[in-house]
């Protein structure tokens, strides 16, 4: 999701298209995948020296890697990461499926307590685009609920990287309740007709010349 927040802040930047409800969307996922990145390490999923080293390397080549996808074609990125969010959830299930039952005895960590049922739960809806805010808020008993919870992000994750795949079509949650209230303009402000450079020169080619 940084990658994306980067190219856009890019393209804000050149005055090529701005639109401010996909960087709120995408910072709330990267929010979302930053505390799941918190839980795990208060598990111990970074004592060991390894461990660390090949996460951060992977994590540097994953984000070069979707700079580029994203700045070449913003629909193969999203495609891409919706093929990674889905096989996450799909690990996710298989794992509680098969340890559900010890999970339920051990305690929940405390940056998942904190992260699900404390605090301003705002970006906590933001990433979800395909719910209304406030509707979901978990229950945090044990490591069940943790990782029950984990995996129904990747899920939301999932629904919002297809959501994404066609042009202008994400909005934020909240935008929605915005616009109950105050009939403004909408959050997606001018921009080109096109996303990315493979996608620019294809239209470029094919528009008709004047």
């Amino acid at each position: 999701m940084e990658a994306f927040m980067s190219v856009l802040h890019m393209y804000e930047s050149f005055g090529w298209w701005r639109r401010a409800d996909y960087l709120k969307v995408h910072f709330a996922e990267s929010w979302n995948e930053m505390h799941h990145l918190l839980i795990m390490e208060e598990l111990g999923g970074n004592s060991w020296w390894f461990d660390r080293f090949l996460a951060q390397h992977i994590a540097i080549f994953y984000y070069i890697m979707t700079v580029f996808m994203y700045a070449l074609s913003p629909r193969m990125a999203y495609h891409f990461s919706e093929c990674v969010e889905s096989h996450a959830y799909e690990t996710y299930d298989k794992f509680i499926k098969a340890q559900g039952e010890e999970l339920k005895k051990l305690p929940a960590p405390e940056a998942a307590i904190k992260y699900y049922t404390e605090g301003d739960l705002y970006l906590f809806d933001e990433f979800q685009t395909f719910r209304p805010p406030h509707t979901r808020r978990p229950k945090i008993e044990n490591l069940y609920d943790v990782f029950l919870n984990i995996r129904d992000d990747e899920a939301e994750h999932c629904k919002t990287m297809k959501a994404c795949q066609t042009h202008g079509n994400l909005r934020s949650p909240h935008s929605y309740m915005e616009d109950a209230v105050d009939d403004e303009v909408e959050c997606i402000l001018p921009q080109a007709n096109c996303e990315g450079i493979v996608d620019c020169l294809k239209k470029s080619l094919t528009s008709p010349s004047r």
